[in-house]
């Protein structure tokens, strides 16, 4: 996983090692106090990889979180994804070795230049990046993972490569 990994290939591995890095993970929920439940965060694939359908890529239950897969430096499709949920929190998995605190100020300072002083519009993009999530981060997880989630990893990028790639199981 790098900067230059081709970008399906990219959403493939980010998707794998976020599945698995996420699924350890419980939460309680619940509709009262006495009625919590716990349980493990599951992330969900939504469709197939750049498949322009303007929809988001991944999303988590039960939390429904929005996860968007995107390349650095394209920060007008990052505001494009934002609006596409009327500026539900997004989490942003980005292709990029930069820091996600370069990348969020690069943004923020984006944002400040598109908004033309208009606080309210510039307000709804900024508070609409719930998390920035880089290379960094997925080494990180991928660093952290038992072998037996490295095999769940290996197997769920093999299905959705062949998958992505219209390979038939033999």
């Amino acid at each position: 996983i790098s900067d230059n990994t081709e970008a399906r290939i990219f959403e493939i591995i980010a998707y794998a090692i976020l599945k698995n890095h996420y699924k350890n993970i419980e939460v309680y929920i619940g509709y009262s106090t006495t009625e919590l439940r716990k349980e493990s965060l599951q992330l969900y694939k939504t469709g197939r990889t750049n498949a322009n359908d303007g929809g988001i890529d991944f999303v988590m239950k039960p939390l429904g979180r929005f996860f968007q897969v995107t390349e650095v430096n394209r920060y007008d499709k990052y505001l494009l994804d934002i609006d596409k949920v009327m500026r539900f929190p997004i989490t942003f998995v980005i292709k990029t070795m930069q820091t996600k605190e370069i990348v969020l100020q690069d943004v923020m300072d984006y944002i400040e230049q598109k908004s033309g002083g208009m606080e309210m519009l510039k307000q709804r993009y900024i508070h609409s990046f719930e998390e920035v999530i880089t290379i960094n981060e997925l080494t990180l997880w991928l660093n952290t993972i038992s072998e037996e989630g490295i095999n769940d990893i290996l197997k769920d990028i093999e299905t959705y490569y062949k998958l992505e790639l219209n390979i038939q199981e033999s």
